[in-house]
């Protein structure tokens, strides 16, 4: 999943005016339902993974419902259309990390537009609201987080030579927060002491995208959801000296939801890939769908090549990208696998949901929960509270790494955003307890790499 600090900043949810898809139903985990809004919590008794499990498709459903187009009511669905209607999806319309914290020319922070509006400056100097998959940091967007705010891990390139690119988006309520106490703009940022606090219902989503070529047949790119951004251009940009950006077709390929509860503070981890991606690392009823029974290439593997991690982690080829190393006009692709297995109860929610009469004829079917984590401890919430989160932390003290030997067994990791944290036990929270909570960030590493 989830095991680097800076990959996700909490975003939350709220209602303005009408109903959004953040404002959440009142009801339990029950049969898979696919609609426009999502459940508002988890329980912990009983089944704790199949109650998650429908709370974090439930909550994919409802952020991929297509979006209102009006920009006053963003982050809001539009109740008109069915989940297969085309369209930007609802969590596209949330504040892209570049709106919240904008920078200006002279390369200081400056104030945020109002949530409705789409003023301020855009990192590849267009107008914000057309996506842009950019950042005014040159080249962030094209590395996976480490375990450190100060400094990224390793990009990934796909099996059609693209480097992925990365985007945080934040929905209302975080949004407002976090321009109400001046964090946008880098004043009165929180710490251990002064603690921040995100209200239940704050989401966040980090998405991966595969920039699409033409090796890409329309019978690939019509398993994906595929969206029109501003990317930037490698080549140009190489040849110029500085950022150049063009329009290109993406395919979506991993979405990383963190959504805080009342009964989880710490917020409930989930993350979804594409079923293409790798080949499958399961068996019997914890085995993934496989590209090669549907005839389709995979996404970040080579058949042909052995099947395991190449280049190894430390490897030129995954330094950080930035601008004293540059990305390569025509890079090698990596060999990617999955690890461990995907725990054999999330791939049974993945099938009841993928047999639903308004999914199985659409793209959302090729996508799959690849791993969950959630709190077992809410109080005290604050910066010594990890929140006791499962699967992964069998040792009592607080302050111990991922250690559960359990949890190793099964997947943690998506293979588009944590590519090599596979080679050892690996958890979104022991990370953002570690780089952003223990700060005083509340889970929420964008702020802490914003100092």
């Amino acid at each position: 999943m989830k095991a680097k600090p800076f990959i996700i900043a909490l975003a939350l949810c709220v209602s303005f005016g009408a109903r959004t898809t953040g404002e959440p139903l009142r009801e339990s985990a029950a049969s898979p339902v696919v609609a426009a809004d999502r459940l508002d919590d988890a329980s912990s008794d009983g089944d704790a993974f199949a109650a998650v499990g429908d709370f974090a498709w439930r909550a994919f459903i409802a952020l991929n419902w297509p979006a209102a187009r009006d920009a006053a009511a963003r982050g809001a669905p539009d109740r008109a259309k069915t989940l297969d209607d085309p369209g930007p999806r609802v969590w596209e319309t949330f504040k892209s990390a570049a709106e919240t914290f904008p920078v200006g020319a002279d390369g200081r922070r400056s104030a945020a537009a109002p949530w409705g509006g789409f003023a301020g400056p855009n990192p590849c100097g267009g107008v914000n609201h057309e996506k842009t998959i950019a950042a005014f940091k040159p080249f962030a967007e094209f590395n996976q987080p480490s375990f450190s705010t100060d400094a990224p891990a390793n990009p990934l390139v796909a099996q059609n030579g693209e480097y992925v690119r990365y985007e945080v988006r934040f929905n209302a309520l975080e949004f407002a927060t976090i321009v109400a106490k001046g964090w946008s703009e880098g004043r009165n940022l929180p710490d251990a002491e002064h603690p921040a606090h995100f209200p239940a219902g704050s989401i966040a989503v980090k998405a991966a995208w595969r920039p699409l070529n033409a090796s890409d047949t329309p019978a690939v790119r019509a398993r994906y959801y595929v969206a029109r951004a501003a990317i930037v251009d490698v080549a140009s940009s190489l040849a110029a000296g500085r950022v150049v950006c063009t329009q290109r077709d993406v395919a979506l390929v991993g979405l990383h939801i963190v959504i805080k509860t009342k009964t989880k503070p710490q917020g409930i981890w989930t993350s979804f890939e594409h079923v293409d991606n790798v080949p499958p690392s399961g068996a019997g009823m914890a085995r993934e769908p496989d590209a090669v029974n549907a005839q389709a290439p995979y996404g970040f593997f080579d058949p042909t090549r052995a099947a395991k991690l190449s280049p190894p982690f430390g490897a030129a080829e995954t330094l950080p990208i930035d601008q004293t190393n540059p990305p390569k006009r025509a890079p090698a692709a990596m060999q990617i696998v999955r690890r461990h297995p995907i725990n054999a109860a999330l791939m049974a929610k993945n099938r009841d949901y993928w047999v639903q009469a308004d999914i199985k004829e659409t793209v959302w079917r090729h996508y799959m929960l690849v791993a969950a984590q959630w709190p077992t401890s809410s109080d005290p919430p604050g910066p010594d509270n990890d929140g006791a989160y499962f699967p992964g932390r069998s040792e009592p003290s607080r302050d111990e790494s991922y250690t559960s030997s359990a949890a190793v067994q099964e997947n943690l990791v998506n293979t588009t955003m944590e590519t090599y944290l596979q080679e050892a036990p690996s958890s979104c929270m022991a990370c953002h307890q570690a780089a952003s909570n223990r700060g005083g960030f509340d889970f929420v590493g964008t702020l802490a790499n914003i100092r």
